[in-house]
């Protein structure tokens, strides 16, 4: 039986983001400390109030380039009393629990990302670019101008699990199309987003091929960038200036990790369905209440794994669920005729920060305070962030 000791217990008090970009020619600890800053003003507690850090990130941040010693170090925090390294959605639910295990009262969570490593080196002056290099499949020019050049591995997995979904189910591109159009909508009205101009569904469907079936528009934006957010108990969160943002549950999920992409298990047994049910179970909110929903979209196809697997409709239909919660007069989602998608663009839109930005777009939606893309009365918000394969999460934020 689960456990829900957690449950709205703990609370998001800060976030903090830099600017989104394709070249902004800064480290990945300039990136973090910029957002770990702003967030812990936003939270408006002094930065020796952080006991713990998350540091999380693709691989330089990991080892050191912005992960939690580093901040620590660079920040001036003098004591910290829990610290780790991670990644995509789990950095957040690390943090989330060890404040809610007492490891640490109030846990800094910074997660940078960065387009690709510096191509102006030679291999041999930058060991990350030589171990990229030697185990990418898009090789010395990854990166580079195009954005279908992906820089540790590009989609050639993920295109393969959309050609497998649609032959066992027997679908078309449909879904994959809906995400992509809500996303870009969504993004051009996000001042933020790097991808400003929306699209239509002639447009994804005219749009370049990559990896067949996948095109263009089913790819993330990789950009520089950072996010960071402050987590400290429900008590004190009280007494701190913005209106908390609760943790009401979360889970994370696995299955046969360490195996290759193509050896992993069925549709329905990947990691998300496992972080699904985890979180089910440990919540008392149920879809009804979603007002807002996040599903990772690292690339499309992991967007409808997360819609089916947290039940919105069942394994195969997200094509036709989609199709039947289409706005056509804002070309968005209104899943249920109510719960929007991705609201700041998600990865698609905005850029890829690994997930970290749906939790920062989440929070500023359940305090109210983003203008004219505020969404009415939004109290409750699941996230879903994670490939199939490792770091999938599934979190229920909510709000008085």
């Amino acid at each position: 039986m689960a456990r829900h000791p957690l449950r709205d217990t703990i609370a998001i008090v800060g976030v903090g983001s830099t600017p989104y970009g394709r070249d902004l020619q800064r480290s990945h600890l300039s990136l973090g400390l910029e957002a770990a800053v702003s967030a812990i003003r936003d939270a408006g507690i002094d930065k020796q109030e952080v006991d713990g850090i998350c540091g999380s990130g693709m691989t330089p941040l990991a080892q050191g380039g912005a992960g939690f010693l580093s901040l620590q170090g660079s920040l001036g925090i003098e004591r910290c009393t829990w610290g780790v390294n991670s990644w995509l959605g789990s950095a957040f639910v690390h943090a989330g629990a060890a404040v809610a295990a007492g490891l640490c009262d109030t846990a800094l969570v910074v997660q940078t990302y960065m387009r690709e490593p510096n191509m102006s080196r030679s291999a041999s002056a930058d060991p990350f670019r030589r171990v990229l290099e030697q185990f990418s499949d898009v090789g010395s020019d990854m990166g580079g101008g195009d954005f279908a050049k992906r820089w540790v591995h590009s989609g050639e997995p993920y295109a393969a699990w959309m050609k497998r979904y649609m032959h066992d189910y027997g679908v078309g591109k449909d879904a994959f199309a809906y995400m992509a159009v809500n996303n870009r909508s969504h993004g051009s009205r996000n001042p933020a987003a790097v991808m400003q101009q929306p699209i239509t569904l002639e447009d994804y469907h005219a749009s370049r091929m990559i990896w067949e079936p996948m095109q263009i528009y089913d790819m993330d934006v990789p950009v520089d960038c950072a996010e960071a957010h402050v987590i400290t108990t429900a008590e004190r969160a009280r007494d701190l200036p913005n209106k908390p943002v609760y943790i009401h549950a979360m889970s994370l999920g696995g299955t046969r990790v360490g195996e290759f992409y193509e050896n992993s298990l069925g549709w329905t047994e990947n990691a998300h369905w496992v972080a699904a049910k985890g979180l089910w179970d440990r919540s008392e909110l149920r879809l009804d209440d979603v007002d807002l929903f996040y599903p990772y979209d690292g690339y499309t196809i992991d967007a409808i794994g997360c819609v089916e697997a947290v039940g919105w409709c069942k394994p195969g239909e997200a094509g036709e669920f989609l199709k039947s919660n289409w706005d056509p007069a804002d070309n968005i989602l209104r899943l249920n005729g109510r719960t929007q998608v991705s609201t700041h663009g998600g990865g698609l839109a905005l850029g890829r920060a690994g997930g970290a930005n749906f939790y920062s777009e989440a929070v500023r939606q359940l305090r109210g305070t983003e203008g004219a893309r505020q969404v009415p009365d939004a109290k409750n918000a699941l996230i879903n962030i994670g490939s199939f394969f490792h770091d999938p999460s599934a979190v229920m934020l909510r709000a008085d």
